[in-house]
């Protein structure tokens, strides 16, 4: 079949489509036409009614104002309307008001209690008069008194959270923890080497039995018997037992060492009586600091030397130079850079340098005040971190000090927390020797090395309560007095020199003299 064909068919069927949607619309409009014709019919009668009703309410009302009107003037109101028109009259009037006026005065005479009741009785439309004049403006009122607050109202809703803020400045070391009870002994560990460089001579072995009869020889001349063969122990022959320590990195480079432990030719000083202090008397000020804490330091090797250095606060790596006590009291002195920075206040100055802990490591600074060299030894088996002191009050992890017999740095053990004390070679800045008191940290305060003999102060630093002899390597029954318990005593250093002991207590340096037991 052709496409034309196909057209031709489809051509009725659209047609028949579209004739019956134009009847629809037509149909639509012939009913809304018819509509339109019965609301216009229906709003002409409305309008006549209403032109009907409008007649009658004013013939009605006409009526009843002149009925009005002449039952007031037969109830005696003439003098009153009358009063009325004299007081209008002298009042001047606008033209254009005249036929507004005339209707005031007629309305004014009106009560209108009988408006009311005439607007009742008609069921009607009632009258409704012109608009009265403006009244004048009133005054403002005098302003009311505040009231009182009202009850608080409920409590809201929690809001959103904030943001965070700016993290604050830390604040301070709060007061220590009460002091914990020391804990059990540790299982003794293992036996250690001797080392291959090193040879210790022990106390003679027990007698062994006689051996057998050699052949007889020739019988010579009688001779004089010779003295008793006794071998002298040294002073150093209980370094490896178990309180000892040894570091293979921290043997010298000369026979000094060698010499101290085999009991050669030098021997170091044996303690005596009088070097054990009896107490500390005469105390005095010598300045006054501005900070809490610090280190108060003179060469006490160097006899001639006036020089005093100070080290304000527990950490830095400035210390100030001063030519004489004078000059210190007046702080008029120079700024030293020491190249590391230091920790705690147990620095110590001897023989022209300077020995201090290099802060966050296990290293000793030896620092030289002329020629601003510096050399570090490391120190093992040390606590040197996390705030486990081996001097809580001074916040001081190594102690420096000198006496009559050389340089001493004390230290807490890593393996069980007791006080440590070496002996330092200046010569090769390395460790002499090591000895362990067994005295534990948490009971000291402070600490200071006298005549070889180590004191120790309580937690409050108010007296000494512990002695060791670092010589003999044994305990010593030292108690004495040394100060009141109040502020912090940041450092305590003996001077062999003058033999006076110096604090730096509460900010202030102070001045003691030593007693030892054969002073007058």
């Amino acid at each position: 079949m052709s496409p034309d064909t196909r057209e031709d068919k489809r051509a009725p069927g659209m047609s028949w489509r579209l004739r019956a949607l134009l009847f629809a619309l037509c149909l639509v409009t012939a009913l809304n036409s018819a509509a339109l014709l019965v609301q216009l019919l229906r709003h002409a009668q409305l309008s006549s009614r209403l032109a009907q009703l409008d007649a009658r309410v004013h013939d009605f009302s006409e009526r009843a104002v002149v009925e009005f009107l002449s039952e007031a003037a037969r109830d005696g109101h003439p003098r009153s309307a009358r009063d009325k028109r004299s007081h209008e009259a002298r009042r001047p009037r606008a033209p254009q008001d005249a036929e507004h006026q005339d209707m005031m005065t007629i309305y004014s005479v009106v009560p209108v209690k009988v408006l009311v009741d005439l607007c009742n009785s008609s069921h009607e439309i009632c009258l409704t008069g012109p608009p009265g004049l403006p009244g004048l403006p009133g005054l403002d009122g005098m302003p009311g008194f505040n009231g009182s607050d009202g009850l608080p109202g409920p409590k809201g809703d929690t809001g959103p959270e904030g943001r965070r803020g700016k993290r604050g400045p830390p604040g301070e070391k709060g007061d220590p923890g009460e002091k914990g009870e020391r804990g059990d002994r540790g299982p003794p560990g293992e036996k250690g080497e001797i080392s291959s460089d090193v040879f210790v001579e022990g106390p003679p072995g027990p007698i062994g039995p006689p051996g057998p009869t050699g052949p007889p020889g020739p019988q010579g001349p009688p001779g004089s018997p010779g003295p008793p063969q006794n071998r002298s122990k040294s002073r150093h022959s209980s370094l490896q037992q178990v309180h000892t320590l040894r570091l293979s990195h921290a043997a010298p480079n000369d026979d000094s060492l060698s010499e101290k432990l085999t009991g050669g030719t030098t021997e170091a000083p044996e303690n005596k009586a009088e070097c054990i202090i009896k107490s500390i008397t005469n105390p005095r000020n010598i300045t006054r600091m501005e900070s809490i804490f610090g280190t108060w330091m003179q060469d006490a090797a160097l006899q001639d030397d006036e020089k005093i250095w100070a080290a304000e606060h527990f950490s830095g790596r400035v210390v100030r130079e001063y030519s004489d006590i004078a000059a210190f009291q007046n702080d008029s002195g120079t700024s030293i850079d020491t190249k590391k920075f230091f920790q705690g206040c147990g620095h110590v100055v001897h023989n022209g340098s300077m020995y201090y802990h290099v802060a966050g490591t296990s290293k000793i600074a030896k620092f030289d005040l002329q020629s601003n060299m510096l050399n570090t030894l490391a120190i093992e088996n040390a606590l040197y971190h996390n705030l486990r002191y081996l001097l809580p009050n001074s916040k001081t992890y190594f102690k420096l000090a000198a006496d009559e017999n050389g340089l001493w740095l004390m230290f807490a053990s890593s393996f069980d927390e007791s006080m440590v004390v070496a002996l330092l070679d200046e010569k090769t800045f390395s460790v002499s020797t090591y000895v362990n008191t067994t005295y534990p940290r948490s009971k000291a305060g402070n600490a200071f090395v006298a005549c070889g003999v180590l004191y120790v102060t309580d937690t409050k630093d108010t007296e000494v309560t512990f002695a060791f002899d670092l010589l003999k390597e044994k305990p010593v029954n030292v108690s004495f007095e040394f100060r009141a318990p109040s502020g912090v005593l940041a450092m305590l250093s003996y001077n062999p020199k003058n033999r006076h002991l110096y604090l730096w207590d509460n900010s202030y340096v102070k001045e003691y003299e030593v007693r030892f037991l054969t002073d007058a």
